[in-house]
This record gives C-alpha cells, structure tokens and sequence, in this order.
C-alpha cells in the first residue's frame, strides 16, 4: 500500500520491561519513585512498582494481540516517509513501537518477543545515560544500556533515535523549584536569549553525541520529549514561563516529528501522539485503550 491508503500510524510506548535484571537500591530510589522494585524477586511488574514497568509476559501478551488484530511494525523510515505525506509502501495495518530511555532491562528476553512475532522498535536514547553506563558511572552503570549494548542490540529489531542529551531527562532542576524539568522550564535568573541558547545547546549536542556513537543506526528525525512537556499548553503541571512558546516552536524548525501523549495537539508543529502502555493494566485494558485510541482517531496523519 502506499500512503494516501493508510489513514493512521497507530505509536505506542512502553518504559521499563523486566526480564530479571538485578540492580541498586540507590537506583530504585531514582528509577521507582521509591517503590522496593526487585526484577529478581518479579515485583517489578504492573501493581507493586512504577505504573510505567511492564513485564515481559506482558509485553508478549500486547504484541500477540497486535499481531492477531493484523498489525505490522514499520520501521522510523517508513513513518517518517507517511508522516510527510510522501509515497512510501506501508504493510495494510501498519504501527510503529517505541522504548524510551535505553533502560538496559528494557532489552533483555525483549528481542526473542520481537523476532517471536515479527515486530521491530525504535528505541529513544538518552546520551546521559548511555555515556554515563559506558563511563562506569553511577547510578547509570549496570541500569543503563552503554554505546557498545546498544549497538549490540540486532538491527532487525531495534534503532534508535533522540530522547534527551547530557541533561535533558533530569527532574531535579535546582534553583527552580516551580518547575523541576529541563526543557520547558525557564528559570527565573534566566533571560529568554540565555534559556533558548542552553535549551537549543542542550539537544543539539546530545543529538551529535548518539549520533557518533550509534551512526546510520540513529534517526535524527525523531524527538520523544522527555516528561511529555513541551511548553506549549498552559495548563500542563510544569509548561515553561516563556510566553512565546519558544520551545514547541524550535524544536519544529529541528525534527520532523516530535512525539508526545497529548491527542489534541497530533499534528501541530510536527508534534505525534503516542499512547503509552501502562504496567498497572489488564490484558483487556490495554486492548480497551488500544481500540478507543484508534477509532478516537487520535493517529490519524494530522
């Protein structure tokens, strides 16, 4: 098919998938909001950890369903080339499935899923955490995936692309305490030319960074915003003070699509909406969800 046939490019997203990967306490503190989460132990997974951890089981369970229903994956190319409204040859149900945060559990017994059922992902990368796992550093060493596991990963079932570099994924901002996030938040010292230029800065090196280090691998073309906050709307906990939008709007002149879970705002300034998958769900749920996102038309190309 091709793409004026395909209304809609179903994106979902899932976090944290767990396999059984041993890690710190220090590191549950920062990754599970404080929850004793021990993949060891399987209490990772959905109601007694972070909403955003799914197990493996889980993960098959979803993508058995995707490929019951006559879903296939395409790869950030072919969305790139639908998202554009350029020809490009699309399988009948196409979806496009995404990893944020280079996670190093997040890869294990994943890819025997993905051959399982015919299905690949494009996987958001962090430069902080990978380079912090290659230098050894806590508390990314042995949580994060370094360059070299990343890279590793089998070009059949994953590539990679933008999610933050250096500091973009960080929570704790200090000297900012209304506003925690890197990204859309301006502090309150800075003036609007000094934010853009870290902003701006920020995401123009990371990119280069994982650029370096992942190659033909790494589609620049692709933005999961970190936290979900792109400054844009007023009524987000945490949308930055700068009263032009600059953020939404720079980051549109940047990459050709930039993916958030906000329905209303698919198709504005490049933006995409993602549905992300949530460990606290049934089985049914995520199918409830799945189906109610689709027929909301909440995918369509925009």
């Amino acid at each position: 098919l091709y793409v004026h046939a395909v209304r809609d490019i179903p994106v979902l997203a899932w976090h944290q998938i767990i396999a059984g990967v041993p890690h710190t306490a220090a590191e549950d503190v920062i990754w599970n909001y404080g929850h004793d989460c021990k993949p060891t132990a399987a209490v990772c997974d959905a109601k007694n950890s972070n909403d955003e951890t799914v197990s493996v089981t889980q993960f098959a369970a979803e993508l058995a369903y995707l490929k019951k229903s006559g879903y296939q994956s395409v790869t950030a190319a072919q969305y790139q080339a639908w998202a554009a409204r350029k020809s490009v040859t699309l399988p009948a149900r196409p979806i496009l499935l995404t990893v944020d945060d280079g996670t190093l559990n997040s890869y294990v017994g994943t890819t025997p899923v993905l051959r399982k059922y015919g299905f690949n992902v494009v996987t958001f990368i962090v430069s902080q955490f990978a380079g912090g796992a290659a230098a050894g550093k806590e508390p990314y060493v042995g949580w994060n995936a370094t360059w070299a596991q990343l890279l590793a990963l089998p070009a059949a079932q994953w590539s990679f692309a933008f999610h933050a570099g250096g500091r973009g994924h960080n929570v704790t901002f200090p000297g900012n305490p209304g506003c925690t996030f890197y990204y859309p938040c301006q502090l309150p010292t800075e003036t609007d030319a000094a934010y853009q230029a870290r902003v701006s800065g920020e995401i123009t090196t990371g990119r280069k960074v994982e650029k370096q280090h992942l190659g033909s691998r790494l589609n620049t073309a692709m933005w999961a915003v970190p936290w979900n906050d792109l400054a844009n709307q007023a009524n987000m906990p945490t949308s930055g003070s700068d009263p032009g939008r600059w953020l939404a709007k720079w980051a549109a002149s940047q990459f050709p699509l930039i993916f958030i879970q906000d329905p209303p705002h698919n198709g504005y300034l490049h933006e995409r909406y993602r549905l992300e998958v949530h460990g606290t769900w049934s089985e049914a749920q995520f199918q409830e969800q799945f189906a109610s996102n689709v027929q909301g038309g909440f995918f369509d190309q925009g």
